[in-house]
């Protein structure tokens, strides 16, 4: 059962009770000592009696707002996990509006998770989501806080369900595990709960990785793991149903459309939620009620109640009687709907309502949100939307892409967001939007501005949350005060500076300073004070342009700036368009610019400095933009040249401008990418033999999927085909030989390489065939003699490993009787104390079992080498949805098997001298 009314903690690694209204506190591991300290004297602070009424938000509404430093990714998180709460209870949370003098903020606090437990009462109160905390089931969790609960293993009777191992708890921190006096909670009936998202795990506030906590008693029959943060348990649902008096009958409608049944007599309350930018339709169908004994208007007898909002005491759009049959539509004015039906005795389950949302419409606001189809959630297929914005006249429209995913082409032609502006008569599309995008503003030229959403049939994603606004542009009054250029921004203004100055400390004015504005043909660059450090909080921008038809060749002959190439979080040097540069490079970096002018920015923090930069740049004459240089194909500009090249199955001609048919053999290395046959989109030339082998980081596997498939057709495919073997050659394992029209099926390799072959005969020729490769973790793997190599991702070195991957390695000895054994040369995987969230895992075997389990390994420390005592090794990387680091590699060769098992497992079960249960202690 959740304790209502108190403070309480939640899901990491610390509990923090202050003062008189209940923190839900918990912070990460880095932080556990200082706030121990810091708290070392408050325990349990003293506290108002429990249940108290006025604790319990009223109508079961809660607002809130989220503070502008969460992504869009987290706006996302936070709205699916209050969306959770409300489809199985009646609460609500809605987005604070001026009158709500008492509302939540979501922000991150120095308590890491924290919350407090109810209504405070006193206006805004936090709910803090910080590090490791932005989990939907660890938000799940705060929000129980915030809804009234407590921990479930609290409660004044837990002690007849689990036992409390405080020698395995870690010093300072057993008052977590207190109980609360019965005085101070409300069960309100309901049993002991061990699925409750409000329960703490087995091994919460654990002295080392593999004690145990907190238990189940044997006695109470329950085998399933504690701690749960994945949904609301059928217990917490009863529970919140109660604390909040939800009615019997009804309940939360989130579909597009859907009945609305009358099931016994009593209240019915149905609350009808659709995404932002949608209105709700009411068809009511016909009563199936008896005559009203009294008046309707005394809201006594057989009535229906449709209100226009988020509860009971929202506004009264209609009001029906029990003998009115007449049919009628009724509309809301915003996205949310309340029924509420009083019936002394209903026909027997009729439906009197059918509703349903519809998406876009006219809106005449100068502020507010648009959401995509039954968002949070996946939008559906064949979606058609279409919102009209219109703000004050004389000025623009603000849209803040909030949160973007849909699915992504290049050209948008699946699913799309189309921004038009003007009137009807004149719309002009300004731009189309696909695929993810984290933070955007647009800013329309006028006061209206139109937004169509379409999706086709096929994927589906997250959709879109935009928020839009009234603007003016201040460049354009009295507050413009720059001094050289003024850009406008949403909500206001910022000054600019020529090349060669920089703003001033005040703002508005502009200093001479590094850079410049460089017309010349060649010539140098090098940050300030080169070759000596450059200094701090230092901003340079220069700007170079060459002729019209030149191209400018950038040679950084040294480089060193603040950073790690992959990060450059501090110091950093930006050319163009592209990604900003940091670290230190013993090569030569060469870039080429894409037209005749480029822009070059360095910037350094007010911290470490380095040596800096120094870099030569020429202009050289594009000969690829006249007639394409005479090449028959394709044209490459290189400094001071060109080069003609041809396409796939051809081969340059001996004029170096002509193609001819030619070799068609093709090494592919890159971890992920397209191929085609020669010619594709046309026909294949004919008599063509063609070959590519695909080799990929090791411990990694190929995935091959045919987006296109026209080869000349068959039964035993013996005029052209295309053939794909397991293996690194035309000798390997044969994975299939396919033609026709019908696309191969998907096909995976099980090492990393994989070879494929296209033949085509003198006769008949197809428009051939397009396929994508990537990259695929985990495999079987055969360790000898000589050493393997694991890789944590195809791309290790040049980014980090990616989110969501759940990857598995099965390492077998190659000779009888031997073993297998990995160390690791590189570790570096999202550190966190109890590796919850990133971590690798070894087995002792072939199967990931709790029994075979020799570790977990999270951080920078590199693993102790592991040898297998069987012939085999399971090596598990899992990650979640949030932090990402440089992954690991690994390397494994046959070796003599190990006597002397590392199973860990061992290790958990000791109940000796640790674990010793509460209640054997108190009898001592």
């Amino acid at each position: 059962m959740r304790q209502i009314f108190w403070r309480t903690s939640t899901t990491l690694l610390v509990i923090i009770v202050i003062g008189l209204f209940g923190v839900s506190s918990e912070v990460d591991g880095v932080e556990t000592v200082r706030f121990r300290r810091y708290y070392r004297n408050d325990h349990r602070a003293p506290r108002a009696a429990t249940a108290r009424k006025e604790r319990i938000w009223p109508e079961g509404i809660i607002p809130f707002v989220i503070t502008s430093n969460f992504s869009g990714e987290h706006q996302h998180l936070f709205l699916r996990a209050m969306r959770h709460w409300e489809n199985y209870t009646c609460v609500s949370f809605v987005p604070r509006q001026p009158h709500h003098k008492h509302y939540i903020t979501f922000t991150v606090d120095k308590c890491g998770c924290c919350s407090y437990v109810g209504r405070r009462g006193e206006g805004p109160q936090a709910i803090s989501i910080g590090k490791n905390c932005d989990k939907f089931g660890i938000v799940v969790h705060e929000l129980g806080h915030v809804v009234g609960f407590w921990h479930e293993h609290t409660r004044p009777d837990r002690d007849m369900y689990v036992d409390i191992f405080y020698k395995s708890i870690q010093t300072g921190q057993d008052y977590n595990f207190e109980k609360s006096k019965p005085e101070e909670v409300d069960s309100l009936g309901e049993p002991y709960d061990f699925s409750s998202i409000m329960h703490y795990a087995r091994d919460t506030f654990s002295r080392g990785a593999f004690y145990d906590t907190i238990l189940p008693k044997p006695s109470s029959g329950f085998r399933s793991e504690i701690g749960q943060r994945v949904q609301l348990s059928e217990g917490d649902i009863r529970q919140t149903k109660k604390l909040y008096k939800c009615a019997d009958c009804g309940g939360t409608l989130m579909q597009e459309s859907g009945n609305l049944a009358i099931q016994h007599e009593g209240t019915c309350i149905w609350h009808i939620i659709s995404p932002q930018g949608h209105t709700i339709f009411l068809n009511i169908t016909g009563s199936t009620l008896n005559p009203p004994a009294v008046p309707c208007s005394e809201e006594r007898g057989n009535f229906i109640t449709i209100r226009d909002g988020v509860s009971i005491a929202s506004p009264v759009l209609d009001r029906i009687c029990g003998d009115d049959t007449q049919f009628r539509t009724i509309a809301s004015s915003g996205n949310r709907m309340t029924i509420q039906v009083k019936s002394t005795d209903p026909s027997p389950s009729l439906p009197f309502a059918t509703y349903y949302a519809i998406c876009g419409g006219p809106i005449y606001a100068n502020e507010g949100v648009i959401h995509s189809p039954k968002y949070p959630e996946s939008y559906p297929p064949n979606s058609d939307c279409q919102w009209t914005i219109h703000v004050d006249e004389n000025s623009q429209v603000a849209i803040e892409f909030v949160y973007f995913h849909l699915e992504q082409h290049k050209e948008c032609i699946y699913d799309r967001l189309i921004l038009t502006e003007g009137t009807p008569k004149s719309h002009e599309v300004t731009e189309t939007f696909c695929g993810l995008i984290e933070k955007k503003t647009v800013v329309s030229k006028t006061s209206q501005i139109s937004l169509r959403f379409f999706s086709d049939n096929s994927v589906q994603k997250s959709g879109f949350e935009l928020r839009f606004s009234k603007e003016l542009n201040e460049c354009a009054t009295e507050k413009n005060v720059c001094h050289h250029y003024c850009v406008n921004t949403v909500g206001g203004f910022k000054c600019a500076c020529r090349v060669g100055y920089s703003l001033s400390s005040n703002g508005f004015s502009c200093d001479s300073t590094c850079g410049g504005y460089l017309k010349s043909s060649n010539g140098s660059i090098a940050s300030p004070n080169f070759p000596e450090m450059y200094p701090s909080s230092k901003t340079c921008v220069w700007e170079i342009e060459a002729p019209e038809g030149y191209h400018i060749f950038l040679n950084f002959t040294k480089f060193n700036v603040e950073g790690m190439r992959t990060e450059c979080a501090y110091d950093y040097v930006k050319i163009g368009d592209s990604e900003k540069l940091c670290g230190e490079y013993h090569e030569p970096l060469l870039f080429t610019t894409p037209r005749n002018r480029v822009r070059i920015e360095f910037s350094s923090d007010s911290s470490v400095e380095r040596d800096g930069f120094f870099a030569n740049f020429i202009a050289d004459f594009d000969e690829c933009q006249n007639d394409n240089a005479g090449c028959e194909h394709s044209c490459q500009n290189r400094l001071g040249s060109y080069v003609c090249t041809c396409n796939a199955g051809y081969i340059l001609a001996e004029d170096k401008h002509n193609c001819k048919e030619g070799s068609c053999f093709f090494e592919v290395n890159a971890p992920a990418g397209d191929i085609n046959s020669p010619n594709h989109l046309n026909d294949y030339p004919k008599g063509q033999n063609c070959s590519w082998h695909f080799v990929t980081t090791p411990g990694h596997r190929l995935m091959l999927t045919f987006s296109s498939f026209q080869v000349e057709e068959h039964s035993q495919c013996k005029y052209d085909a295309v053939s794909v073997f397991d293996g690194g050659d035309g000798s390997s394992q044969l994975a299939g030989v396919f033609c026709g029209l019908a696309p191969p099926p998907l096909l995976l390799s099980s090492s990393n390489e994989l070879y494929l072959t296209f033949t085509s005969d003198a006769s008949v020729s197809r428009r051939g065939f397009q396929a994508h490769y990537t990259s695929v973790c985990g495999g079987r793997l055969s360790a000898e003699s000589t050493p393997g190599h694991i890789y944590s991702h195809a791309t290790f070195s040049d980014s980090k490993y990616g989110k969501n991957q759940d990857c598995s390695w099965s390492v077998t000895a190659k000779s009888p009787g031997r073993g297998v054994r990995i160390h690791f040369s590189t570790f570096n995987i999202e550190s966190e104390e109890g590796c919850q969230y990133d971590y690798i895992e070894i087995y002792d075997g072939s199967e990931a079992t709790p029994e075979l389990l020799i570790g977990r390994y999270c951080g920078d420390a590199i693993p102790e080498p592991v040898t297998s005592t069987g012939s085999e090794l399971l090596l598990i990387m899992h990650t979640d949805n949030a932090e990402e680091e440089k992954g690991f590699v690994a390397e494994y060769r046959e070796a003599k098997r190990s006597t002397t098992s590392k199973r860990k497992n061992q290790l958990r079960t000791r109940h000796d001298p640790f674990q010793e249960p509460i209640h054997d202690r108190l009898k001592e």
